[in-house]
């Protein structure tokens, strides 16, 4: 898990430092980092963990605790999101939300070809293709373009070591050759001023029969988790008797410019390495995370005071609890979890099923927070409930009997350890 502050106090790299911080990396510790970098014989830059310290210990100690770090990146995610959210409702009426999905998924028979005609079995054969590809696929697209509020940028061939590693990484577990499946070799993007010369572009390539709509991934409905949206597409174009996959992003400029935008993949980048996970797993906690109001409130004891209400979402609760166990506020996870055991014995009863779940959770609160004989007294109580409610042979006796008898292990009492066990 990343945090704010670095736990070997070895030198960073500017992307290393902004993985530590998120945000906080602004401008003033942009050109700090420049003024004191030095650069290894191998070009990369760095610079001494005190001096890095010192700084932050000047301008802001945001930087140094973790705890203050996650918050201040997940209030600067969640602005960032809206503030895009607003962007697209100023510049979209809706027509562009009608582009339809096309295709979700690249199999087989879209796999690229050499010359030959056969799946592309090397780097070169791929890359024969690609060169010529690249020329028709700027042709295809000047032509397809507007007369204005468009401009068109063709990136070189994607490098082959890069290429390399990820067709051999990604997809040695798809049909060979790996190479086949590299589907953004040529690549382009279209920068539309307006929502009119996006729907414009891509009826024009609709109507052009040199080119064929593979996939179309319309990010503008829905958008991306952080609030990004464009078009993300697989175009197929012809070289001599074969198809080349090229990718053509569309872009709308107020988005694709703004601020907003700068700072979401700012934090973006900071909580996939704090959370050390895929972008899935990282866009599903985020947004369980924003359904938080941290936007109102200054830190965690204000965050847990105004979520912890009677009548409060669940679902936010859980999310609120998954914050706090991220930045190890474990006395807070654990006033939520006593919350949440009083309004379900409120409801239920003290014996109901519910009960036993809100007991549960709340004695692995105590076990973080070192407290054993609390979580010892808890896991008794819970132990009672599910046996009667899941019987004595059930899972999830089975894993409170394990809870119990590692407690007792803990508190010393290792011949109670081993009658539970």
């Amino acid at each position: 898990m990343g945090s704010g502050a670095s736990t070997d106090k070895k030198p960073l790299t500017e992307v290393r430092l902004k993985s530590e911080v998120g945000v906080l990396f602004d401008d003033k510790a942009k050109r700090a980092f420049d003024a004191a970098a030095t650069e290894d014989p191998d070009g990369t830059r760095t610079v001494p963990w005190p001096t890095i310290e010192a700084h932050a210990k000047e301008h802001d100690e945001r930087a140094l605790d973790p705890r203050k770090c996650m918050f201040h990146n997940l209030k600067a995610f969640k602005a960032a999101r809206e503030q895009i959210d607003e962007i697209a409702r100023v510049h979209i009426k809706g027509a562009v939300r009608e582009i339809p999905w096309v295709g979700k998924s690249l199999g087989d028979e879209c796999r690229q070809c050499g010359l030959d005609g056969k799946p592309a079995a090397s780097l070169d054969a791929l890359y024969e293709v690609a060169a010529l590809a690249r020329v028709q696929f700027e042709e295809i697209m000047t032509a397809a373009c507007p007369e204005s509020g468009v401009k068109l940028m063709f990136a070189p061939l994607k490098g082959r070591d890069r290429a390399g590693a990820k067709a051999r990484d990604e997809y040695k577990d798809k049909t060979a050759p790996c190479y086949s499946w590299l589907f953004d070799i040529t690549r382009g993007a279209a920068l539309c001023q307006t929502e009119d010369a996006i729907v414009q572009l891509y009826a024009s390539l609709e109507a052009d029969d040199r080119v064929d709509i593979v996939r179309t991934k319309n990010r503008f409905a829905p958008p991306l988790f952080n609030g990004y949206q464009d078009i993300l597409m697989n175009v197929a174009v012809k070289v001599e008797k074969v198809s080349h996959m090229c990718e053509l992003q569309i872009h709308l400029m107020p988005i694709k410019e703004s601020e907003a935008l700068h700072r979401s993949h700012t934090v973006y980048e900071y909580f996939r390495s704090f959370f050390l996970g895929n972008s899935d797993a990282v866009a599903q906690r985020l947004e369980m995370l924003c359904k938080l109001p941290v936007d109102e409130a200054n830190d965690v004891r204000e965050l847990v005071g105004r979520v912890v209400v009677p009548g409060a979402d669940f679902t936010v609760i859980e999310g609120l609890c998954n914050l706090l166990q991220s930045i190890q506020e474990y006395e807070a996870v654990v006033q939520v979890r006593e919350a949440i055991l009083a309004w379900q014995e409120g409801a239920f009863g003290a014996e109901g099923k519910a009960v036993g779940a809100a007991l549960f959770h709340l004695g692995l609160a105590y076990q973080e927070l070192g407290d054993w004989a609390r979580m010892r007294d808890i896991q008794e109580r819970t132990l009672a409930i599910y046996e009667r409610e899941y019987g004595s042979d059930s899972t999830q006796v089975a894993v409170v009997l394990t809870n119990l008898g590692n407690i007792h292990g803990d508190l010393g009492d290792h011949a109670k350890a081993r009658d539970i066990l």
